[in-house]
């Protein structure tokens, strides 16, 4: 195959690439409300499984882009699906306990509610931490830089940028 072959194939997938991985940092984006306001718990879900297809697309992508400004973002959304993963999993212990108690006996109840009482009480925390880390990520521009790397007119420049 020629270099010029090639090098259209490569940057027929950069471009590719590139497309997924916006339109997978806009489905995290959409998805932190929901997480935010904590009234829903399939709202942290939501971003989880958003920021883990998003991981996902970036590690195959990853010498697509130059690893200078590349690498902090695939950090970032690492650690989101992270940060999220006490409150998710604390909102998965709860799901099941409920469904436990409804299944047990009445003499069971009290202890299966202590159990309730003590995982929502560290989900609490936890929400305060993820909280936190969201407000902490959205105040460094983390949303300006994925919209100047991965927005509509930042192919071109993304791809050139720091290259050799």
């Amino acid at each position: 195959m020629s270099k010029k072959r090639s090098r259209g194939k490569r940057d027929s997938f950069t471009r590719e690439m590139h497309d997924l991985i916006a339109r997978r940092w806009a489905a995290v984006f959409d998805a932190l409300p929901a997480a935010i306001a904590g009234v829903d718990p399939e709202g942290v879900h939501d971003v989880r499984v958003a920021s883990r297809r998003l991981r996902a697309a970036m590690d195959v992508a990853a010498d697509c882009f130059p690893a200078s400004w590349y690498a902090p973002l695939h950090r970032a959304a690492k650690a989101i699906t992270s940060e999220l993963g006490a409150v998710r999993d604390r909102d998965v212990l709860l799901e099941a306990f409920a469904a436990e108690r409804a299944a047990a006996p009445p003499e069971d109840w009290p202890g299966i509610d202590r159990l309730i009482t003590r995982i929502e009480r560290e989900r609490d925390a936890a929400r305060v931490d993820m909280l936190a880390f969201l407000a902490t990520l959205e105040a460094s521009g983390l949303r300006k830089d994925v919209r100047r790397r991965f927005g509509p007119e930042a192919l071109g420049a993304a791809t050139r940028e720091d290259a050799p």
